[in-house]
């Protein structure tokens, strides 16, 4: 072997031993830091968010008579504003008169029942409303009911077209108006 053999063989040998030192060696040590960092950052993250729940709950506990006549208060107006007086709900039916005069709606709406609850939940009355008008203005009118004031849940719900009777004459916007027929449950105060 001349030199120039030597030395390419022992630059190769050098170049070798270097990869495969980076391979196993110093490779899997990269890998282990970054996945440590990894994990180092992750606990530091679930650290901070426990941090801040220690924080809020301790601010919950400095200023639980705050929170707690806000709620009241809350509540107070829960039970005057948004549940119907069982006894005499006019408030309640004159809502639904007004909109449907202001919908041009033929609407009907009839106490049906009072249910008082025993367990704990909130007492309600049923509600039927039956009723024409054309279906722009039904819908129109289910949409203020479900973001009117009251705590409302609509039970059952059955819309229709009116039919062409042989006994009178309907205009030719027959396919425009609908018949309502519907009940809800409307929660009520104790």
């Amino acid at each position: 072997m001349n030199y120039k053999q030597q030395l390419y063989i022992s630059i190769f040998s050098i170049i070798l031993v270097t990869f495969l030192l980076f391979l196993f060696c110093i490779s899997p040590s990269l890998r282990a830091i970054v996945s440590s960092s990894e994990e180092l950052a992750l606990r530091r993250q679930e650290l901070a968010s426990i941090e801040y729940l220690s924080q809020s709950f301790e601010n919950f506990e400095n200023n639980f008579k705050f929170y707690e006549e806000g709620l009241s208060q809350m509540d107070d107006l829960l039970q005057k504003e948004s549940l119907i007086d069982p006894e005499i709900p006019v408030s309640f039916i004159n809502f639904f008169k007004e909109e449907a005069l202001n919908l041009n709606l033929v609407l009907k709406i009839s106490p049906i029942d009072f249910h008082k609850s025993d367990n704990g939940q909130w007492d309600f009355m049923s509600f039927r409303i039956e009723g024409k008008g054309k279906f722009i203005d039904i819908m129109s009118f289910l949409e203020k009911m479900e973001n009117s004031r009251w705590l409302i849940k609509e039970t059952s719900f059955d819309i229709s077209n009116i039919e062409e009777s042989t006994n009178q004459k309907v205009q030719s916007s027959v396919g425009d108006y609908v018949e309502i027929n519907s009940l809800i449950e409307a929660y009520a105060q104790n």
